[in-house]
Parts: C-alpha cells; sequence; structure tokens
C-alpha cells in the first residue's frame, strides 16, 4: 500500500512539472528588490524668527513645471494646435491628456517632456510657463511665420507638499503658480486638531532622510501667527503638526521617518 502511494506521489509530482503552462523559473534570473538601507537620521532644528523669514525671502515667486502637470499651449490663428473642447468624461479617447480635474491638455510625462506638433517633444520640466513659450515659439518659426505662442498650466499636479500630523484633513497640497505658506496649507487641511494639535509644535521637514532641515514654528501668540502667513513652502516639504514637545526628537522622527521616506526616495527615483 504505502509503495503504491510513493508511486502515485512521484507520477503527481512529475506531472505537475509537465503541465502546459507551467516553467521551472531560474532564480538566477530573479531581481532582488532594491530595499533602501536604515538611515540613522541628524536634524538640524531652526526656529523661525523674522530673521529666517528675511534670509528665505523670494523676490519673485515663478512656478516650475513638473511632470504630472497638465499645460495648455495655444498658437493665435492656428486652431490645429488646440486640443478639442469635449465632455470631460470623453477625455479620456483624446491623444491630448487631462489632469485629475478633467482638464484638457499636454500631459507632462515622467521624463518632463510633452509632445507638441510639428515641434515634437520638448522638454518642459523645471522650467516656467514663459521659457517653455519662448523655446516652442522659436521652434515653431521654422513652419509658421511670426508664431504667437501662449503657453499656461490647465492642472497643477506636479509640486506639492504633504500636510501630516494633528490636522483635521491631512494630505497632500498641490503647489500652483501663487506662494504657498504655513497658514495656506493648514487652512486647506481644515486646520489644527484642537483636541490633539498643539500650535506651538508646528515643523516644516525638507532635505534628506540622513540630515533633514526642520523648521520649528511657535504658533501660539497672534504675533507669531504672522510668521505662517510669511513661511513659504517648497515643494517636497513636510509640514507636521505635533502634541509632543521637539525635544522629543526620536519619537518624533521615528513616526515620520515612513512618510519622509516614502516622499525623498520616490522623489529620487523619479528625477534619477
Amino acid at each position: 500500500m504505502l509503495r503504491k502511494m510513493s508511486i502515485v506521489s512521484t507520477l503527481f509530482v512529475c506531472s505537475c512539472s509537465l503541465m502546459p503552462g507551467m516553467q521551472n523559473l531560474s532564480t538566477s534570473k530573479m531581481e532582488r528588490v532594491k530595499v533602501p538601507p536604515y538611515v540613522e537620521p541628524h536634524p538640524k532644528l531652526i526656529l523661525i524668527t523674522p530673521k529666517v523669514l528675511k534670509n528665505q525671502r523670494i523676490r519673485m515667486y515663478l512656478y516650475k513645471i513638473a511632470p504630472s502637470d497638465v499645460l495648455n499651449i495655444t498658437v493665435w490663428e492656428h486652431p490645429e494646435f488646440s486640443l478639442p473642447q469635449v465632455p470631460i468624461n470623453a477625455t479620456a479617447l483624446l491623444p491630448g491628456s487631462q489632469g485629475a480635474a478633467g482638464q484638457l491638455g499636454y500631459l507632462v510625462n515622467a521624463k518632463g517632456k510633452i509632445f507638441f506638433p510639428l515641434v515634437g517633444y520638448v522638454n518642459v520640466a523645471g522650467h516656467t510657463v514663459e521659457k517653455i513659450r519662448k523655446d516652442i515659439t522659436d521652434r515653431l518659426k521654422k513652419y509658421i511665420p511670426n508664431p504667437q505662442v501662449n503657453v499656461r498650466v490647465a492642472d497643477f499636479r506636479g509640486q506639492k507638499i504633504y500636510v501630516v500630523g494633528e490636522v483635521k484633513k491631512p494630505g497632500l497640497v498641490p503647489l500652483n503658480d501663487q506662494v504657498l505658506t504655513i497658514a495656506d496649507a493648514l487652512a486647506l487641511t481644515g486646520g489644527i486638531d484642537q483636541n490633539y494639535g498643539d500650535p506651538k509644535h508646528i515643523y516644516i521637514i525638507r532635505g534628506s532622510v540622513a540630515r533633514p532641515v526642520i523648521y520649528w514654528l511657535n504658533a501660539k501668540t497672534p504675533d507669531k501667527l504672522l510668521l505662517a502667513e510669511n513661511f513659504n513652502l517648497y515643494p517636497k516639504d513636510v509640514l507636521y503638526v505635533s502634541s509632543a514637545p521637539a525635544t522629543r526628537w526620536n519619537r518624533m522622527l521615528n513616526q515620520l521617518l515612513p512618510t519622509l521616506e516614502a516622499v525623498w526616495y520616490t522623489k529620487a527615483i523619479t528625477t534619477s
């Protein structure tokens, strides 16, 4: 009886290896998933003061195009360059792309480029709309005399900041052609959760996982709220509202590290 069971088991194993569609995969051809090594953070804490605001003041803010943004580009008296205006639910059928809000336009791909008729691929990531307008204008002169080109952002999707911690609606806040401040970001996410958050512990984290620069705002008094209205946020910033004092670095960073790694490692992958 045991011998019969052994024979049946052997035949079953053999038949599995011979079943149609099944292959013996070679482990030598498998790629290991690259897991970023653990990095011990060495943060630098900077208290937000009027002097800090003075040093970071920008004379003129110009939005830089990023992958996933959607551009609207028109050429005066040449409607063939404009994407047709159709209902939002039909835009998925068009070669020109649309943003999350259904805005028609030219979607900036992962390599920071768009494809424009006659011109071909145009590098747009990291450029202002004025720079893109000039580039397309110069390249269209070969086909159109004195082209009049207009470029604007139809859907801001590429640049964003992250609001986490004790706020009412944590999540992503997109950047657009207007300066975004701490006060703006808090207002857009419903404000600080009064049950858990403490306005004395508002942090802006930027830089890298290994050496993050952490700006600390104590907005407990009205005069300090003015600082929140004038501290500009940059792409990939993490705004964190805590209930813990700034001295509890280890606990706070351990809570934030997964978020920071997701943000900054994604940025490194997409820009490499």
